[in-house]
Formats: structure tokens, sequence, C-alpha cells
């Protein structure tokens, strides 16, 4: 194996460069992964505009990845050189009071590939010891699309969100947000057995790229009166409403076209320099809404969606739009900032 790699280097908010690095040194209980995908997050995109506050210096950015196994620690049993493997980016430290409740996405001591370890943009990862014992690195079955793979991590935070919303066969789905977490809020939704699944967007491009999904409604909210088109559509407002896009003003509206009854998701978080919302709480008590926040996943979470994948009843691939080497990540950074296509899958 060679000695050096090619990374994303992130140096400070606005400043991240493609460069030349030693390849990372694994421990006995370390395994070592080449890289074969890693889509670049929401995430990537405010870290590369604002930082993050896990980022202390240079990092190698990027946790939604899959590849292949490199090199394995001498003291690591269960995982060979080659086996394809897809890894759960937040390293939870499975012994606080919600890691013993199943609740690893709110570990109050989670660390995560990417900000707090070097991430998968770049030709190798290193695998903490801990992502390994506690579960994290996921074999992949040989007809599991590779490139498909590295999407598995942001399905499984849209399957945490729907969970907690409980969709029942036979009701209506509104989403906020026609892009690629709003698709898979799409595609979860309908394998549940809603009876009407569609999106409200502003983005006629989102739109389009949206329609290839077949959706049960489109709303472009710049174009007609998104409470009035749900009311002609359902009547008495939707089952369940997903805010998939990080706005204040999304979450607003999520509140008046869900039916009395209904269940929410702010799915999507704000802009950490913009975090708070005004709401009309009212519509909260006079409807008795049930609203749910969701943050990310945890790894006991991954063996469901990993088996509904495998069985080819959602295939993740058509959200690829774009693909492109790790020396044209910056055009991949800036696809993603304009709200181009869907996902964008660096191949490193």
């Amino acid at each position: 194996m060679t000695k050096t790699m090619q990374a994303l280097v992130f140096y400070r908010p606005g400043e991240m460069r493609v460069e030349e690095v030693p390849v990372p040194e694994i421990g006995p209980d370390e395994i070592l992964v080449r890289v074969h995908a890693c889509s670049i997050c929401g995430t990537d995109l405010r870290t590369f505009k604002a930082g993050h506050t896990r980022i202390k210096g240079r990092r190698v950015l990027g946790h939604e990845f899959s590849g292949v196994v490199a090199r394995v620690g001498a003291a690591v049993e269960g995982f060979a050189e080659g086996d394809r493997v897809m890894v759960v980016p937040g390293i939870s430290c499975g012994m606080c009071a919600y890691c013993r409740q199943g609740l690893e996405n709110l570990c109050l001591h989670r660390t995560i590939i990417g900000f707090d370890y070097d991430g998968a943009f770049a030709e190798y990862v290193r695998i903490p010891a801990a992502a390994i014992r506690l579960g994290n690195v996921r074999k992949l079955p040989d007809p599991f699309d590779l490139t498909a793979a590295a999407l598995v991590e942001p399905f499984t935070a849209v399957y945490n969100g729907q969970r907690l919303l409980n969709i029942r066969p036979g009701e209506t789905v509104g989403i906020i947000g026609a892009g690629p977490i709003g698709v898979m809020h799409l595609l979860q939704a309908r394998a549940q057995g809603a009876a009407l699944v569609g999106f409200i967007e502003i983005s006629e491009g989102r739109i389009q790229e949206a329609r290839r999904f077949r959706p049960d409604f489109v709303i472009n909210s710049r174009q007609e009166d998104p409470v009035e088109r749900v009311r002609q559509l359902t009547g008495l407002g939707l089952d369940v409403v997903i805010v998939a896009a990080g706005s204040a003003e999304a979450q607003r509206l999520a509140l008046e076209i869900a039916r009395p009854a209904g269940r929410v998701s702010f799915f999507a978080g704000l802009p950490h320099d913009r975090p708070e919302a005004v709401l009309n709480t009212n519509l909260l008590h006079y409807k008795q809404l049930a609203v749910f926040g969701a943050n990310g996943s945890g790894p006991n979470q991954y063996d469901t969606t990993l088996r509904w994948l495998a069985s080819g009843a959602i295939d993740l691939r058509p959200l690829i739009t774009t693909e492109l080497p790790l020396a044209e990540v910056h055009a991949g950074f800036d696809r993603v900032a304009r709200g181009e296509g869907l996902k964008v899958v660096i191949r490193p």
C-alpha cells in the first residue's frame, strides 16, 4: 500500500483543499477502509462555509460513506480484507443513560467520523476501535450497490424520524422540501403504506427532480397557496407533515397544514445563527398536534434499514445524480450549494 493518499482537508471556514496526506496508521483494534464512495451532506456544506463546533484545526471531512476493508488490526475479529462495508459515523459510548435506552443517537459522549476523527473524502479512512466494538461497521451482501451504500446513513436518519411518526397504511403525508432527504421520506412513507404522499417546495429545479419519484401531489408554494391546496386535497389537512427543509417558514407552515390530531416532524434543523422560529402555538393547542424532533440515527437501527434495502423494496441509486472524482470535490460542493440535482457522491 502507498504511504500517502489524496484527501480533502478542511482548514477553516471557506478554506479546504485536496492535498497529499499520509495514509492513516491503524492500531491492533482498528480497521482501515478504502473509500469507494462518500456523499456530500448539507452538514459538510455548512461546515465548509461556517465551520463546526466539533472541529478544532484541520480535519478531513466526509461521513456518509462506503468502502472495502483494506487492512485489519491484529486484534480485530469478524472482518477481513476485501469485505464490503458501510460505516455508521456516529460513535456512541454504549454506557450513558441514553445508550442504555437504545437511543445511541442522543449519546452524551457521541463522537463522529468526519468531525471528531478524519473522515472519508479521502482514499482511505481509519475506523476507530469503539466503532468496531459497538457495531458501527456493517458488512454488505454482494448484490448491494456499493455506491448507493454511501446513502444508508441519511436513509437511516430518515427511518429514525419516521419511526417516531408511526405512519400507518392509508394516511396522508406532506413533505416540505423536495431535496434528497425529502425524497427519502417519500420513499419510506410510501413503503409504510401511506395512501397520499407529496411535496411542498419552492424550487422548480427540486420539483422537477422530485417528480421522477412519482409523488401523488406537488405544491409550488411560490405559485399557489399551500394551505388552500392541502385543504382541497384532503379536506381537514394532512395526517403527517415532515419538515425536510431548514426553514422557520416551513416549520410555521407545517402546523397550518396538519389536520387536527395530526403529527409533525421538524426533521431539518434551522441554521445555527438563526435557530429560532415564531410559531403559532395555538395551532398546537387547539388542533392537539404532536410535534417530534429527529436527530440522526443509532447503530441499532441499521439492521432494519439494511434488510429493507437489501430486499429491493427501495432503491437509493436513483437519488445519486452526480458522481465526481476527489479532484473535483469543490465542483460537487458548488452543486450542493446551488441545489442542483439530488445526491452528489465523491469517488476517491
